[in-house]
């Protein structure tokens, strides 16, 4: 069976990221899973690190795309993507450690059923092994509130499962696009997992692949710009996805409710991010909305 495996194409982007991407190509070197059958591409958002320097020398069988800038990371997987020759993409961050049966696991599985677009598996994190941080996440559509999906040890279906770790069929992005680059850095994954619905697939979450994911160190250097993309993200898909009603109804919440229980109780700075957000996404809202209508394009 494993010489009959399909081949697969490794995609991560890289920016600064020091020792990491050196230790999740080293996981997947060790994975469960032939080697001649894996492409590795690593998309480089022109770090200054010389992390793509060190990428380049101790794993020259790894594919090194070079950008001029970083682009975020939707951008440089579509970039790796175009790239890539394998009949499944998984698309992973450069911080992931891979069990060495987790993309086994994961093949597997999705040959059972092609109506599979979307596949993730069980995510902890790297500092804390034994703490789940990803299971699929489901998003409640009346407050917008995210919470992590009750089942952990179950094989269920989420709204969505985690971008750091996505088993997609390549045949998905010719059916309905690939990710959308207007995300700069958070919520293109639940954007494609709805996208993926919409045509009719399936998004799954299988508890037996198992991988470790770090926690976001260089995003919180700068909260201020993580929670402006955090509500810049959430906003673009909000307009682009959920019903009108469902839409007003989050908006009343969170401008009426939560952001002053925020800013006046917790003090958590999170009220300016949001309005810079909101007026961001209000500048974009005609284009958001024209790709409403049509869920793919590339």
């Amino acid at each position: 069976m494993i010489n009959k495996l399909p081949s697969v194409s490794i995609i991560f982007p890289n920016f600064n990221g020091g020792k990491e991407p050196l230790i999740c190509l080293a996981s997947v070197q060790k994975l469960n899973y032939p080697q001649k059958k894996l492409e590795i591409i690593v998309v480089d958002n022109a770090s200054s690190d010389k992390s793509d320097q060190k990428i380049k020398a101790r794993f020259p069988l790894a594919k090194l795309v070079k950008l001029d800038k970083n682009y975020g990371f939707a951008k440089a997987v579509n970039i790796g993507i175009r790239k890539a020759n394998g009949e499944f993409i998984f698309v992973a961050n450069d911080d992931l450690i891979f069990e060495k049966n987790s993309l086994l696991r994961l093949v597997e599985f999705i040959l059972k059923d092609p109506k599979i677009g979307v596949l993730g598996g069980k995510i902890y994190l790297k500092s804390s092994p034994k703490k789940i941080t990803s299971c699929g996440y489901m998003l409640n559509k009346l407050t917008g509130n995210v919470y992590k999906s009750p089942f952990p040890n179950k094989i269920t279906s989420p709204d969505w499962v985690q971008g750091c770790a996505m088993l997609i069929p390549k045949k998905v992005f010719k059916k309905i696009g690939l990710f959308d680059s207007g995300f700069k850095h958070l919520f293109e994954d639940v954007d494609f997992c709805f996208r993926a619905k919409r045509f009719g697939l399936k998004v799954l979450y299988l508890p037996e692949a198992i991988f470790w994911h770090g926690e976001s160190v260089s995003a919180d250097k700068n909260l201020s710009l993580k929670y402006f993309n955090w509500y810049m993200g959430k906003l673009r898909f909000l307009f682009k996805h959920m019903p009108i009603i469902n839409v007003l109804s989050i908006l009343f919440i969170q401008i009426f409710i939560i952001m002053p229980y925020r800013s006046l109780i917790l003090r958590d700075n999170r009220g300016i991010p949001f309005l810079k957000a909101l007026i961001y996404t209000a500048t974009k809202l005609p284009k958001i909305i024209q790709q409403r209508q049509d869920a793919s394009y590339i």
